[in-house]
């Protein structure tokens, strides 16, 4: 996808534009569904300086567990720091159902999900995005996952480049549409 829109969509203001549409009853999202095989895992390589980590979230001490909310005891964050600062992360499920909020569902996948990347801004492109979701797939291929997926929003064209540089492929597009209590969900194989 080459459009520019998701300059227009994923900054602050597109965000309290969705989230005032939200309050008002109104909530549209389209994602693809994106899927690797876990088959064959590439080694992560973290950018100089950055070192990755992976570890249960109830395992994150308390001043780290406030600042993930969403997942389980039993998912894995992987997280990537300089100098001990926390610059990103991402999570990983696997065989347990997850709540997406976009979708308004809870959702279970064939095989491990990788979620919420997030790279600090002054850290970005770099290759830690990347390398966060490399060391995600190693950990779901350890877990005895053959497959991974992750659900991307249509106009975020860096978490498509991410997932695309880490060997995920589109697979299908789910929609929801939420209008002052009408809903409708879709999905559809690309």
């Amino acid at each position: 996808m080459q459009n520019p829109l998701w300059r227009l969509t994923r900054n602050a203001y597109g965000r309290q534009m969705y989230e005032a549409l939200a309050d008002l009853g109104i909530k549209v999202a389209k994602l693809d569904q994106y899927v690797c095989d876990l088959t064959t895992v590439p080694d992560p390589t973290a950018p100089a300086g950055v070192v990755i980590d992976c570890r249960r979230a109830g395992e994150l001490d308390r001043s780290e567990a406030d600042a993930f909310v969403e997942p389980a005891p039993i998912d894995r964050v992987i997280t990537a720091r300089i100098d001990g600062d926390l610059v990103g992360y991402c999570f990983l499920s696997h065989n347990r159902p997850v709540y997406v909020e976009a979708l308004d569902s809870e959702r279970l996948f064939d095989g491990a999900y990788v979620w919420r990347v997030f790279v600090d801004p002054d850290h970005r492109n770099r290759g830690i995005a990347t390398a966060l979701v490399s060391r995600a797939l190693r950990e779901a291929a350890s877990r005895g996952a053959n497959r991974a997926n992750a659900l991307v929003a249509v106009d975020n064209v860096p978490s498509r480049r991410v997932f695309a540089a880490n060997g995920f492929e589109p697979e299908k597009r789910v929609s929801y549409y939420h209008l002052f209590g009408f809903e409708r969900r879709r999905t559809k194989p690309l």
